[in-house]
């Protein structure tokens, strides 16, 4: 959903490199949000913690992918591959996290 929305906003729209990911990644956030807690975790903890937490990782995968994109795409790489890449990294960042501080 994420890498389809910032294609449509890069290459649809118009949109720079980092409008696109700031974007994508922002509506991407709270669906994914909502299905992590009660699908793919099904957590019990409080919704507030765990919110603080996941907002706090986004953002922190929000500046780090979007300064990696960029500076990717500065070097000749495609921005598909640029924010596939990134996406992919921070998904086994993100789990882990997900797991054992998050959602626990």
């Amino acid at each position: 959903m994420e890498l389809l929305l910032f294609l449509g906003l890069r290459r649809g729209a118009g949109f720079d490199v980092v409008s696109a990911n700031i974007l994508a990644m922002g509506i991407a956030t709270g669906v994914n949000f909502l299905m992590n807690r009660n699908w793919s975790f099904r957590s019990s903890t409080r919704v507030s913690r765990s919110f603080v937490l996941y907002i706090s990782l986004i953002l922190f995968n929000m500046v780090f992918t979007t300064w990696m994109i960029a500076l990717l795409v500065s070097w000749g790489v495609s921005d598909f591959w640029a924010k596939f890449m990134m996406m992919a990294a921070a998904t086994l960042w993100n789990f882990a996290l997900y797991r054992k501080v998050i959602f626990t």
